[in-house]
């Protein structure tokens, strides 16, 4: 089961984000951890991951971090049957239906009266 553990850091430089990055990412089950500069949170998402643990981890280092939500995260299940589109016809629907017709070849003969003709 996926958690999404939303926590909030003072990350005012970048050393500070980088630095709370990596002790995220070296906490077992982490899948991804994102930072939300404009509200000052680090969220990470993993698959047993233990927050406590996590939080021991972080407050080390910021000693005024603090949870803000731990939620489950439900994967996207595809859709058994996807709605296949109709095909277009290309005559209205009140017509009768489309014939296409194909012109014929027709053998063409060369008469020649002349006797200068050397066609046999």
């Amino acid at each position: 089961m996926k958690k999404k553990i939303v926590i909030d850091l003072p990350l005012n430089t970048d050393q500070c984000r980088s630095k709370a990055m990596q002790i995220a990412v070296r906490s077992p089950g982490v899948i991804s951890v994102n930072i939300d500069n404009e509200k000052g949170h680090l969220v990470v998402i993993g698959i047993g991951v233990d927050f406590f643990k996590l939080m021991h981890c972080i407050k080390r280092k910021f000693k005024c971090s603090r949870i803000v939500s731990i939620e489950e995260v439900k994967d996207k299940k595809p859709d058994p049957d996807p709605v296949k589109p109709k095909p277009i016809s290309p005559c209205p629907s009140t017509c009768t239906p489309c014939v296409q017709y194909y012109p014929i070849c027709q053998p063409v003969y060369d008469t020649c009266d002349n006797s200068n003709c050397s066609m046999m």
